[in-house]
């Protein structure tokens, strides 16, 4: 996990400072007022007093997804701007009534010109040429639209088309930071999106598994050289960066776009004789280990389950009574006795997911009924830590509560 810049209180008398590293004082200034909100001994918010926010939540992705975010936003259909950051890259969302209705991002192949000339609505050479008349006060589309380079209609088409792809490219986003805050929408740069933002999200969980599915078929280490067709149509300066061949995470790193995108064009590509892959020698497969997995590469519930499936193989080995775990999928605690209806244990300590997540379907949506099904496999993973806690060697335990952590965005 990548370091954080750091904030030091200094105490000096009666007097108090606080010092931050430079990542973090660049983007304050002595004109500019913070408003500290203290959140006991644990925790201290600082925004800017001009923000006009009325409230806020703030976290790690590493203990709330992006789709859980985005529940709690449509859930209290809540108007303001969220806010995520993972070192360089920052994508901001505005929303209106649950809606989204806005977008931004840091990354270049997701900012407006970029797309633009993607989409074949502009050339690189005029595109260039009109980022060269931008200035704080005459934005690109105001410079694209003045000089007839763009219809007002295809620039609205090309910001809507913007707005969903940043939307739905936050959803690749499993590590960094998020912070929402209720505030008023935007009066200016709204659009439309062509499908309500539920929707949206349910494409963006899907895209996101999609992508999962693919990166576990193209590891990085993925031996990739050109096919006898040919580079794709589109991608021949990619396609230059291959030589006489390369490796997966290297094409990656050369790649300007989402990973999404990255990974469906691999598969497109390899399908149409464009690229040959060949798996890297893997070594031997260890035992699984406690500590080090490759969370990213699960998803929420499949992590739950494979904690539960650790401490139940740890139980096991230590000749301890597994059965304590089935315990609690037969007498839940007070208010899940629902969640675990007629839910049951496999032999290996997993979970029913299916069923859990039928059991707490709403009418809230599915992103709603599997945010409670996670907070249902979190108290049944709080189970069986204390249970292995009181019944299994100290370090073994140990190793199970820093997976824990390591899974709730905790120490790694």
């Amino acid at each position: 996990m990548a370091s954080r810049p750091k904030a030091t209180p200094r105490v000096s008398g009666e007097a108090a400072s606080l010092e931050l590293e430079r990542p973090l004082a660049a983007v304050v200034s002595p004109t500019r007022p913070l408003s500290a909100h203290f959140l006991a001994p644990e925790g201290l918010v600082l925004l800017p007093e001009s923000h006009g926010a009325s409230g806020f939540f703030a976290g790690s992705l590493e203990t709330l997804s992006v789709e859980e975010v985005f529940a709690q936003i449509l859930s209290g259909i809540r108007t303001g701007q969220l806010v995520v950051q993972h070192g360089g890259v920052r994508r901001t969302v505005a929303f209106r009534d649950g809606q989204v209705v806005f977008a931004t991002s840091s990354e270049r192949w997701e900012r407006l010109g970029a797309v633009m000339v993607r989409l074949g609505l502009l050339t690189e050479a005029r595109l260039t040429q009109a980022l060269a008349q931008v200035t704080p006060a005459r934005r690109i589309g105001q410079v694209l639209t003045s000089q007839g380079l763009v219809s007002e209609a295809s620039l609205y088409s090309a910001m809507t088309f913007v707005v969903r792809e940043v939307v739905l490219n936050l959803f690749e986003m499993v590590e960094g930071s998020f912070l929402f805050l209720e505030a008023k929408a935007p009066a200016v740069d709204a659009v439309k999106l062509p499908e309500r933002t539920r929707d949206l999200v349910l494409t963006g969980i899907k895209r996101a598994e999609e992508t999962g599915r693919l990166r576990r078929r193209f590891p990085d280490d993925m031996r990739v050289t050109p096919g006898p067709q040919g580079a794709l149509p589109g991608e021949e300066a990619l396609f230059a960066t291959l030589g006489g061949g390369t490796t997966l995470g290297a094409l990656k790193a050369a790649y300007a776009g989402s990973q999404y995108a990255f990974y469906s064009g691999v598969e497109e590509s390899v399908r149409g004789g464009h690229l040959a892959v060949r798996a890297a020698e893997a070594p031997p497969a260890p035992e699984p280990a406690v500590e080090g997995m490759a969370w990213e590469l699960l998803s929420a519930e499949e992590r739950y389950n494979l904690l539960l499936s650790l401490v139940h193989r740890a139980l096991r080995e230590a000749g301890r009574d597994v059965d304590l775990l089935r315990g609690f999928v037969e007498a839940p605690p007070p208010g899940l006795e629902n969640a675990y209806q007629g839910v049951t244990l496999g032999p290996d300590g997993r979970v029913d997911v299916a069923r859990l997540r039928a059991n707490v379907s709403t009418s809230g949506g599915e992103a709603v009924g599997r945010a409670m099904a996670l907070e249902a496999l979190d108290a049944f993973v709080s189970y069986a830590l204390f249970s292995a806690r009181n019944a299994l060697p100290a370090d073994v335990a140990e190793r199970l509560a820093n997976t824990y952590r390591t899974l709730q965005g905790g120490l790694s």
